[in-house]
């Protein structure tokens, strides 16, 4: 029983765009880039760069988000395992309806995989934040 009411919750959960703290979103990867680059831009304005970003992606996601497939959401939005960010989910919820069209049409879509087995995102707890959170 406790775990159907769990279920209940998550669903309930994605029934509108999740809140998460962009600011230390932007912060963590702004660091990142930061160490990454060579005399490139300041960290402050890649943060409010990052910060633009995610805002915007957050007024699409909250427009588009009565059209988005449940099994997206449930599979798109998983708080507990990479940094949460809205251009992230926005980017999975566009891929997600391009497969879907693709696999309509008959069209076959090849799997693409790093040769390194690397992810496009490093998991959430190795940034050391937000370690509390969860769907």
């Amino acid at each position: 029983m406790l775990a159907g009411f769990a279920m209940v919750l998550a669903s309930v959960a994605l029934a509108q765009v999740p809140s998460i703290d962009v600011r230390k979103t932007c912060q963590a990867a702004a660091g990142v880039m930061y160490n990454l680059s060579v005399g490139g831009a300041g960290a402050t304005d890649d943060v409010q760069i990052c910060l633009n970003s995610e805002n915007n992606a957050r007024d699409q996601l909250t427009k588009n988000w009565s059209n988005f497939q449940s099994s997206d959401r449930a599979g798109c939005i998983q708080l507990g395992v990479y940094l949460p960010s809205y251009v992230e989910w926005l980017t999975c919820f566009e891929m997600n309806k391009v497969v879907r069209e693709v696999k309509a049409q008959g069209r076959e879509m090849k799997t693409i995989e790093n040769r390194d087995g690397t992810f496009s995102l490093p998991p959430r707890s190795s940034l050391g934040i937000l370690s509390g959170a969860s769907r």
